[in-house]
C-alpha cells in the first residue's frame, strides 16, 4: 500500500494535491482532519509508561 501524506495550511476552503503516477486509474480513500486533533485522538495525556527501569544495550541499538 502507497500512503502519501500532506500537512497543509489551508486559506481558501481549497485543497490541491498531486499524486504519484501509480494513483492513476485506482480507488483512493481520503481522510482530512484538522492537526489539533491527532494529540486527542492518540490519548497522549491519558496514558502513562514508566520507563524508569527500562535497559537496553546503546552498542547493540547502533551495531545494525
Amino acid at each position: 500500500m502507497l500512503i502519501v501524506k500532506k500537512e497543509s495550511k489551508i486559506r481558501n476552503k481549497s485543497l490541491l494535491i498531486e499524486l504519484p503516477e501509480e494513483f492513476n486509474d485506482r480507488d483512493v480513500e481520503i481522510t482530512i482532519r484538522l492537526k489539533r486533533d491527532i494529540e486527542k485522538d492518540l490519548l497522549t495525556d491519558q496514558i502513562k509508561i514508566d520507563t524508569k527501569k527500562w535497559k537496553f544495550d546503546r552498542d547493540e541499538i547502533y551495531a545494525r
